[in-house]
């Protein structure tokens, strides 16, 4: 029976997503990213059946999948850049595999490309009953010439003799116009509604009744239990079984009116708060008041960064003979209400992840994994089912930890080897400054009060960096080994995988991410 599933998702620098990454992934090709030096790979038992579809002004290179993403993400550099819109929708197996190739090429050329999207489409046929595509969008127009074009405009605000008019602070009034409607929900439905419209057309050209609708069945009228989407985990036999039952009682009123999926999420789109006792609500007030933020996963992430490098800055004043006592009392007391607000989100979106996702092997799951779940929940405003859950926690196992330090320290992740090399490079040279005045590097690990007053500007200078730089690699080595072990641990729990050096558990790490992201038990 045809089904309708359809979701969309963004691809950001802002969760710490790669679309070059994305785009291996979904295509089962190796791709070279050029920002972080390193290629992305992720091997498939059935290689996906993926093409470019391009608009008519885009150049020759955006047929070219490695250099198409890398090209998206050097014109976008901003931290919170959209790279692309991606969609995953379900095939209807009642149509040929040829049938279904026509019909997502018509479709997409005529809803995106024709509009001007580069289209990057991935058709994945795991499961011979769960035939679905992925299909990555560009955001950003082409101009006639091939250039990139723009998403927006800024539109200066006058007032009816032409005069600028100002904001409270003295800045020009400004809005940003968009020059692209690809971000409106209303086109999002237009897209929807495109896609059901579609596919029933091309049932009835094959005189096959069923019909697909991207309304619920609360909106159509329809008084019966919905099918469920059967997906590619481990209850997809019982929810196959559940189908056949109803689709033999479709005549006899359903005992209960469908659940629409629109409105069961509505109840869960604030998971965390959802969640929260009043004592804990209570708790969370007294924590933001003491943190001058608001309590909830993304700001404690940010939070952490700002006193990492507030802390940072006044250890080098303190060298230098500054008094920073009370700024250093005040790190210490914030860096213990971080802590205990971590401590406290991490029961709650524990309670979250097991109401939102009952299905989910909850202890096959990090604590790291299942904050991200639980933040890209909110952020998309879904609750992801079947086969979108398995992909998206893939998803967000392959990107955690790069996402983690970028998030903390803003640079790219390469290798364990790297970080120790870079460390070394750094402690020879400041090893070096420190000599000329008699110091030692040990010396910088408890700072006398005005031990540094002597030195130079530029010696300073030097110092301050290269101790922020050491102190960033150690907590990289920190996160980079924690997730390490959270994952290997899993996938091997019966191993002893403490006598392993961190660069053998890397390569180990990466085979499993790559080979078994789901984190079946394994042996080492």
């Amino acid at each position: 029976m045809a089904i309708f599933h359809m979701s969309f998702q963004n691809i950001s620098a802002g969760k710490g997503r790669s679309a070059i990454a994305g785009a291996a992934y979904r295509s089962g090709e190796k791709l070279f990213d050029d920002k972080e030096g390193c290629h992305y790979f992720y091997a498939r038992s059935i290689m996906p059946e993926s093409f470019i579809l391009t608009p008519k002004n885009a150049p020759e290179w955006a047929s070219d999948r490695e250099k198409l993403w890398n090209e998206v993400e050097k014109k976008d550099r901003k931290s919170n850049s959209r790279y692309a819109k991606e969609f995953n929708v379900a095939l209807p197996v009642e149509l040929s595999e040829s049938e279904q190739k026509e019909l997502l090429t018509k479709y997409v050329q005529e809803n995106f490309v024709d509009q001007g999207m580069v289209a990057d489409v991935a058709i994945h046929r795991d499961h011979p009953d769960n035939p679905h595509a992925h299909v990555m969008l560009t955001n950003r127009p082409f101009n006639p010439d091939g250039t990139w074009g723009l998403k927006a405009k800024t539109q200066y605000i006058k007032d009816e003799n032409g005069k600028q008019l100002l904001t409270k602070s003295g800045f020009p009034k400004q809005r940003k116009i968009w020059l692209v409607d690809w971000d409106k929900k209303e086109k999002i439905n237009e897209w929807r509604h495109n896609w059901a419209t579609s596919v029933n057309q091309s049932l009835a050209q094959k005189n096959i009744p069923d019909r697909i609708s991207e309304k619920s069945f609360v909106d159509q009228g329809i008084q019966e239990t919905p099918t469920q989407h059967e997906g590619i985990n481990s209850q997809r036999k019982n929810r196959k079984v559940f189908n056949q039952q109803v689709r033999a009682q479709r005549n006899a009123q359903a005992k209960y009116h469908n659940l629409d999926e629109k409105i069961r999420n509505h109840e869960h789109f604030d998971a965390l708060t959802d969640e929260l006792s009043f004592s804990e609500k209570h708790t969370i007030s007294h924590l933001s008041q003491q943190l001058k933020t608001y309590v909830d996963l993304e700001h404690l992430d940010d939070k952490q960064r700002m006193l990492f490098n507030w802390k940072n800055s006044l250890l080098i004043k303190h060298a230098i003979g500054e008094d920073v006592t009370k700024q250093l009392l005040t790190i210490g007391q914030q860096t213990t209400s971080l802590a205990q607000a971590n401590q406290l989100l991490n029961k709650v979106v524990d309670r979250a992840t097991k109401k939102l996702y009952p299905e989910l092997d909850f202890e096959r799951t990090t604590a790291a994994e299942r904050r991200e779940l639980i933040k890209e929940t909110n952020s998309e405003q879904t609750i992801f089912k079947d086969s979108e859950l398995t992909e998206r926690l893939a998803d967000i196992r392959n990107d955690l930890l790069t996402q983690q330090l970028l998030t903390f320290t803003k640079r790219p992740y390469v290798s364990w080897k790297l970080v120790n090399q870079q460390s070394q490079t750094i402690e020879k040279q400041l090893t070096t400054v420190l000599a000329k005045h008699g110091h030692q590097l040990d010396d910088l690990k408890h700072t006398d009060r005005g031990m540094l007053a002597a030195y130079q500007p530029n010696e300073l200078e030097f110092i301050s960096k290269a101790v922020k730089n050491l102190r960033v690699m150690r907590e990289v080595k920190a996160v980079v080994q924690t997730q390490y072990n959270s994952i290997l641990t899993t996938a091997f729990p019966d191993s002893d995988l403490d006598k392993l050096e961190t660069i053998d558990k890397e390569q180990i790490y990466t085979a499993v991410v790559y080979y078994d992201p789901e984190l079946k038990p394994l042996s080492a």
